[in-house]
């Protein structure tokens, strides 16, 4: 009897077993459709966004990176427009008004008598790899496209990674709305309608950081560390670094944060050799790849450190001014201009608007250089206001969280990472932040170079908020409804305030579409 007991309690913990595992393979089946669903929902509105509601007609702004892909075609570094001879006989071509009557490009860096290009060169070398097969000029609205779609693709994997490994409590229809949340987030959308030279930049710097970061994170995804991944996850780095210099910080953090898990694993495995492969296959691209941005700069401009920037033809003399770009004086102010400058209302559609930041006025103690500007902002106290519910959530946990037991950690196999995964965008994030908000310029694009990673710290603060609540049913429906409340919010605030700033292109590109617009919300 007990030999017939016995089996009947083992076939039954093994269709128990069963059950389970049938259970969350659905589960992880169904988020991936889920998840899916909502990266085409959203990348066909960037669609729509860029084409002004045509679907078809992409409007091209500018084209530097091809003129830049096709000097590197021709074997030059310099852009193959030749000065104004005018422009070149003056003793000092920097300065504004000693040009101010000629014709120049602007924002193109003048050295020696040759045009370049001051951004970095990443998007330019691939432009070089597919222009063979196409005979037309590629506008930088496609390179904007692309990077922003390629940001929030892997802003998507990111989370659906994190969901699985630690999250599956959390339902899936939520996991697709937070999808859908970081893609529309600002400013996106924003960029995505004035998609130029800068935008393409921002994004592809952006885009190549995120895949850099999560080749690295799913290489510890088993006790057997993938070589391979930290290999393309380092040559995404560099790539990152190639687009957008102001990584270097954020890229420097994330390799330590890689060193740290290299020591984490090696206190469980005691396999040197594994680590020191590792740590192989992450420095080697990376250095590879410093050294060649290195050269690109002393080949153009003499100098390792010289991007071109101090050779600008921009709106302010930047060689005047050279030592105050970056400062901490800018820091308050911008502060305000980034945080909560209120957007402008508007009595027709679309209703608000982003305008001039006012932080300068607000603190007239502070002595600024005359080289600092305030360009059209919103706060992200308005604009994206879901991030007040994130950050009173993450005060919540660092309040009262208590410390694990050293057994308890050990059952907690791998958890350390969902803490590793939370610093290293902290570290990003305020370290980007950090430059932003010490620059002499503020502009509404300069949001991209910090919103990826503050977006997906605000999800997983959001996701950690619930499964804490999941055992308070009440506790957890209001704070679901809340949540998803700012999420949409959020949402509508990002797109009206990228429709706003856009309304006169909207309308000169295809006004029908405008109209039907404006109709549908005067419903």
């Amino acid at each position: 009897m007990n030999q017939i007991k016995q089996l009947i309690s083992t076939a039954w913990s093994s269709r128990k077993k069963e059950t389970t595992i049938d259970f969350f393979l659905s589960k992880n089946v169904r988020v991936t459709i889920f998840v899916s669903i909502s990266i085409l929902f959203v990348t066909t509105s960037y669609v729509w966004f860029v084409s002004f509601g045509s679907w078809k007609n992409w409007a091209t702004i500018s084209n530097k990176y091809d003129q830049l892909a096709t000097a590197f075609e021709h074997g030059s570094l310099a852009l193959e427009r030749e000065p104004d001879p005018a422009l070149l006989a003056l003793p000092n071509p920097y300065d504004p008004s000693a040009r101010a009557k000629l014709k120049y490009p602007l924002d193109l860096s003048l050295y020696k008598g040759r045009y370049y290009l001051y951004f970095g060169p990443t998007p330019a070398l691939l432009l070089a790899i597919i222009k063979p097969l196409i005979t037309a000029s590629i506008g930088d609205q496609y390179l904007v496209f692309v990077f922003t779609t390629g940001i929030f693709l892997f802003e998507s994997l990111l989370l659906l990674e994190i969901w699985k490994r630690f999250f599956q409590n959390v339902p899936v229809w939520v996991m697709s709305i937070c999808i859908i949340f970081i893609g529309w987030i600002s400013p996106f959308p924003w960029l995505l309608m004035q998609a130029r030279v800068y935008e393409a930049a921002i994004s592809g710097g952006q885009f190549f950081f995120l895949a850099g970061l999560y080749f690295v994170f799913t290489a510890f995804h088993k006790e057997v560390i993938s070589c391979g991944k930290i290999v393309l996850g380092s040559v995404f780095l560099v790539l990152a670094m190639g687009s957008r210099l102001t990584l270097a910080l954020p890229i420097g953090f994330l390799v330590l944060m890689v060193f740290l898990l290299l020591v984490i694993n090696f206190r469980q495995n005691k396999l040197l050799s594994n680590i020191i492969y590792a740590i192989t296959c992450l420095m080697v691209p990376l250095i590879i790849g410093i050294a060649i941005l290195g050269w690109y700069n002393w080949a153009r401009f003499n100098s390792i450190f010289e991007t071109g920037f101090s050779y600008q033809l921009a709106g302010p003399n930047l060689q005047k001014y050279h030592n105050v770009l970056f400062s901490p004086v800018y820091i308050v102010p911008n502060l305000y201009d980034y945080l909560v400058m209120r957007p402008g209302i508007l009595r027709t559609f679309p209703y608000i608007r982003s305008v001039a930041g006012t932080g300068a006025s607000k603190f007239p103690f502070i002595l600024l250089p005359k080289v600092y500007f305030s360009d059209n902002i919103t706060g992200m106290i308005f604009s994206t206001p879901f991030f007040l519910l994130v950050g009173c959530v993450a005060i919540f946990f660092v309040l009262t969280q208590k410390r694990k037991k050293e057994n308890e950690v050990k059952r907690d196999n791998h958890k350390y990472l969902l803490t590793w995964i939370i610093v290293s965008l902290s570290g990003a994030f305020l370290l980007e932040f950090g430059t932003i908000v010490s620059c002499f310029w503020v502009v509404t694009r300069y949001v991209a170079d910090f919103m990826p990673p503050l977006a997906l710290l605000s999800i997983v603060g959001f996701l950690q908020g619930y499964r804490y609540l999941k055992e308070k049913p009440i506790s957890l429906k209001l704070y679901q409804t809340f949540g998803i409340g700012l999420m949409f919010i959020s949402n509508a605030t990002s797109i009206l305030l990228a429709l706003s700033a856009n309304a006169p292109t909207f309308r000169s590109f295809d006004p029908l579409v405008w109209n039907q617009l404006t109709s549908f919300f005067l419903r």
